[in-house]
């Protein structure tokens, strides 16, 4: 038998982490997209095998093509978890990626792998310690779910302060959602006066939502569009290792 060595330059490689962990997801998932075809490594990448109108990128390695210009195609990914633990999302890729090692510490090199975050559904298991919300997200004066809403939880005064969010989550057809939020000191200082010590921080959770949005929601198309969408706060208190069910009633024409 002769064996004979094929040589195939990839256009990129996905990396799916848990949006609470930020640790690479293991299991397999089911990863589609129009135009791409995907190859699932031994490491749980899924790596770019080959896109509709990147033909000869495929096979370009010492001077790869340079039309079309970086970053000018866009291809929707569509992923979802068999096991159901995380719930399903639409992801923008754009390609070509820059293919100069100069630039491999930038982060649309091809030599970067492209990290799209899943979000916990409302049976995924919490870690020890956590604070974990379990929202629901209705029209307000109804008992209709918006799912698809993008939930953020940040500390009281961090909206203002455009502090990065201290866990955010989805919600699912029910117009539930899982958000737990990791990393509450179980004794901290106190913020209000008087106080010394307590086990609870003060923090602000928003639900967002597009009412013109349908199917499969892209949760980083809502996050960059957050400021334009429908909305509804609260200001509440976690404390690490509690659960905290609450109702979120959006506003809606």
């Amino acid at each position: 038998m002769r064996l004979e060595p094929v040589e195939q330059r990839i256009l990129g490689a996905i990396r799916f982490v848990d949006a609470t962990t930020k640790l690479r997801i293991g299991s397999p998932l089911l990863v589609k997209a129009d135009g791409l075809s995907f190859v699932r490594n031994r490491s749980g990448h899924y790596v770019i095998a080959s896109a509709t109108g990147l033909e000869t990128h495929t096979a370009a390695f010492d001077k790869p093509p340079v039309s079309p210009g970086l970053g000018t195609m866009l291809f929707e990914i569509n992923v979802a978890d068999p096991a159901s633990q995380y719930l399903a999302r639409r992801h923008a890729l754009k390609l070509p990626r820059d293919p100069d090692p100069k630039h491999a510490n930038v982060g649309d090199s091809l030599f970067q792998l492209i990290d799209v975050e899943l979000f916990p559904s409302s049976i995924a298991p919490t870690g020890p310690g956590w604070a974990v919300i379990r929202a629901t997200v209705l029209k307000r004066g109804t008992k209709e779910p918006l799912s698809g809403s993008l939930i953020r939880v940040t500390r009281k005064n961090g909206v203002a302060a455009g502090e990065k969010a201290l866990g955010r989550g989805l919600t699912d057809k029910r117009g539930e959602a899982l958000v737990a939020v990791p990393g509450i000191p179980v004794t901290t200082f106190g913020e209000g006066a008087g106080s010394v010590t307590t086990n609870e921080i003060d923090v602000t959770i928003e639900a967002f939502f597009d009412p013109a949005a349908s199917g499969i929601p892209d949760p980083d198309d809502l996050e960059e569009r957050r400021t334009s969408l429908k909305t509804e706060t609260i200001i509440t208190k976690l404390a690490s290792g509690r659960t905290f069910p609450l109702t979120l009633e959006v506003t809606l024409p």
